[in-house]
C-alpha cells in the first residue's frame, strides 16, 4: 500500500476491493488511512473484486496491483504517460519482477525491458493481472472480467489471459510496457506451488474451451504453447537435472489443464462469459 500511495498524485483514485475476506474491518480501517476508498465484494473471487472496482472508478484508466506487488515510484506516471502516447491502445501489461529472485519459482514474473504490441497474434506470456492498466471503455465492451476464472472461482485461474483473448476478439490492441515497474513477493512452499501449478493448468484449459468456441484460430495457438511451451520444453531441463520438484510442477499443469479443458467444455459460454451456475431447485 505504501508503494502505491507514493506512486499517485492528488488526481488519482485509489480504491481498495475486499475480496469477502473474514476480517474486512481489519481491510477497511487500513484502506482507510491509506486515504483509499473501501469497497467489499459480496462474494470471494479475484475478478469480482476486479469488476466491482472498475465500475465504482470516476476515471477511463484502470489500473489493477495484487496485494503482494510493491510499484515502483513513478509506475502510475509510467502508465498514464504510455496510455496517452498511444491512445489506440486498449490495455498495458507492466513489467514484473521478483522481489526475491532465489524463491520466486516463476511465479507472476514478466521481466522483460522491452515493449512490445500485443495483439491477437501474440504467443507466450504477455503480461499479468498484477500489474495491469485496461481502459474503462474497453471492458465495457466485453462485458468486463469473467467472474468464472481466477482465484476463489471454480475455474481457479487465466483471468487476465481469456481478458486478453475477449479483447483482441473484440478488435483491441494492447501494449506491454515495462517502464510501468513492479516486483511480485512470491511467498509460497514447494508444495503450494505444486497446487498452485494445477490451478494455472485448470484455468488455463477452461480459457482454451472457451477459445474452442469464440476463436479457434487463438485457440490453436495457446492449445501448442501448453503443450510444448509449458510442457515439452519446460520439462527438459528438471528431467536433465533430475528436478523431482520441478517436473512435477509441470506434470502437475499439464494434468491441470486436461481438467479444466473437460470442465468448460461442459459449461455454457454466452457473451463471451461463461455462464454462472444456478442453484438445482430443491426436490419436493
Amino acid at each position: 500500500m505504501t508503494s502505491i500511495q507514493r506512486a499517485l498524485d492528488g488526481d488519482d483514485e485509489l480504491i481498495v476491493v475486499d475480496s469477502a475476506s473474514q476480517n474486512g474491518s481489519a481491510i477497511e480501517r487500513i484502506a482507510t488511512e491509506a486515504g483509499a476508498r473501501y469497497l467489499r465484494a459480496p462474494l470471494p473471487g479475484v475478478n469480482r473484486a476486479r469488476n466491482v472496482g472498475w465500475r465504482a472508478a470516476t476515471h477511463q484508466l484502470i489500473a489493477y496491483v495484487d496485494d503482494d506487488v510493491v510499484v515502483d515510484a513513478s509506475w502510475a506516471d509510467a502508465f498514464a504517460r504510455s496510455a496517452q502516447t498511444h491512445p489506440s491502445v486498449a490495455f498495458m501489461t507492466g513489467r514484473l519482477g521478483a522481489l526475491n529472485e532465489a524463491a520466486h519459482g516463476g511465479v507472476a514474473v514478466k521481466d522483460d525491458a522491452h515493449a512490445a504490441t500485443l495483439t491477437r497474434m501474440s504467443r507466450g506470456d504477455i503480461g499479468h493481472g498484477a500489474n495491469l492498466l485496461v481502459r474503462a471503455g474497453a471492458l465495457d465492451k466485453i462485458g468486463g472480467w469473467d467472474e468464472s476464472l481466477g482465484a476463489g472461482a471454480r475455474f481457479m485461474s487465466a483471468p487476465e489471459a481469456d481478458l486478453y483473448d475477449r479483447l483482441f476478439l473484440a478488435g483491441y490492441e494492447g501494449r506491454y510496457e515495462p517502464s510501468a515497474r513492479a516486483w511480485h513477493e512470491q511467498w509460497r512452499s514447494s508444495r503450494e506451488l505444486v497446487r498452485l501449478d494445477w490451478r494455472y493448468g485448470f484455468g488455463n484449459g477452461a480459457r482454451l474451451a472457451k477459445l474452442v468456441r469464440t476463436d479457434r484460430e487463438r485457440a490453436a495457438r495457446v492449445a501448442s504453447e501448453a503443450a510444448w511451451g509449458w510442457g515439452v520444453q519446460r520439462l527438459a531441463a528438471p528431467l536433465r537435472d533430475r528436478n523431482k520438484t520441478e517436473v512435477v510442477r509441470v506434470v502437475a499443469r499439464l494434468a491441470g489443464t486436461g481438467a479444466g479443458f473437460g470442465r468448460g467444455l461442459c459449461s455454457r459460454v454466452r457473451h463471451g462469459h461463461y455462464v454462472k451456475r444456478s442453484k438445482r431447485p430443491e426436490k419436493p
